[in-house]
């Protein structure tokens, strides 16, 4: 164990420019043999392990550090062929920046630098990497994959976790604001929300109305308490913009989430629109659950089930609620109403100024 562990984003990127430099050294000495010269000399490996390096490392922190974070969200919410158009741009400046400097450092004899062919090859690689990604991003995350390598194209039993997270008062905003500005309100809902969700490692299942299903495997959503952060960080991510609903919207937005956790079948539905599915007594359940804090009157309602499994993040109290019984189930399940603790409410509060009591 590392007596300076790093942190788990900036491991990735080192993995991935390590890979890829290994990557980039095997094609430099391939295409060497393509051009009928002798194999490991002295420009060709390092090269090519530049180049890849370099490639990979700038890409990956530029993804993880910029366009995955609400600084890249402008992006990720513009029209499909502006979104591909810019990155396949960034993608192109920044392979042709690393071919010339790593011809710079290690020229090879007779080379005039870097050839229109070369340009034109990484301009056409950039675009299928980005337009495949970018399609990928719309499916949902690994829903491309999964339909390729045909994962789910038998049911699988899997242990999830599950987020149920529903819009508060959304039948008055819709008649208030009217069909075409509801809709853009929903979409920025689900779009702010979507940033802590995939920063606490979590997938975007589904979108059902004015609900949003987030979905993590157990192992990663227990770890940490990811499914827990991530909700919690939603309802801070609505609060700090919530002066911006009400300018835009006239109103500021809260929800309702349910958590827990089971098993549950994953696999393809369809044929001309075909899906990856959940089903279950897991997502019913979950469901139920989200429905219940209206009886309650909490934000946040969890199973014991999953609670009982994982340790609470920095800030976040359980109360038990005992046993109850929900809507359509037959048997009673133990649940706890999560919410922050008074000083962490306190210094939210501090950092974004008294919230309103308004609920919407």
């Amino acid at each position: 164990m590392s007596i300076f562990p790093l942190p788990e984003k900036l491991r990735m990127i080192l993995w991935i420019t390590v890979i890829s430099a290994a990557i980039g050294a095997v094609y430099a000495e391939f295409d060497v043999a393509r051009h009928g010269l002798q194999y490991f000399t002295w420009y060709g490996l390092p090269r090519g392990a530049l180049t890849g390096a370099l490639i990979s490392s700038i890409l990956s922190s530029l993804e993880v550090y910029a366009l995955w974070t609400p600084f890249g969200s402008p992006l990720r919410s513009a029209p499909f062929p502006v979104h591909v158009a810019v990155k396949t741009l960034i993608y192109l400046i920044v392979i042709v920046f690393a071919l010339s400097f790593s011809a710079w450092a290690f020229p090879a004899p007779r080379e005039e630098g870097i050839e229109g062919g070369d340009v034109l090859f990484s301009l056409a690689a950039s675009f299928v990497f980005v337009f495949m990604m970018s399609v990928n991003r719309l499916l949902g995350q690994n829903v491309l994959l999964s339909f390729v390598t045909g994962r789910y194209h038998k049911p699988r039993l899997e242990e999830r976790v599950l987020l149920f997270i529903d819009m508060e008062g959304s039948t008055g905003l819709a008649e208030g604001l009217g069909p075409l500005d509801f809709h853009r309100l929903l979409n920025r809902f689900v779009t702010d929300l979507t940033d802590p969700i995939v920063a606490a490692r979590g997938e975007i299942y589904s979108y059902v109305g004015d609900e949003l299903i987030a979905t993590w495997k157990l192992e990663d959503g227990i770890r940490q308490a990811r499914c827990v952060t991530a909700c919690f960080d939603a309802i801070d991510t609505l609060a700090r913009k919530a002066p911006e609903y009400r300018r835009e919207f006239g109103a500021a937005v809260h929800f309702r989430a349910g958590l827990h956790c089971g098993p549950l079948i994953v696999g393809e539905m369809g044929s001309i629109k075909a899906e990856i599915v959940f089903l279950g007594d897991t997502v019913n359940t979950a469901a139920r659950i989200q429905d219940f804090c209206r009886q309650t009157g909490d934000r946040v309602l969890a199973s014991a089930d999953l609670i009982d499994r994982l340790q609470l993040p920095p800030g976040v109290n359980k109360r038990s609620l005992g046993d109850r019984r929900l809507r359509g189930k037959g048997a009673d399940l133990a649940l706890y109403a999560l919410t922050k603790a008074p000083e962490a409410d306190r210094a939210a509060e501090t950092l974004l100024g008294a919230r309103t009591p308004e609920h919407v």
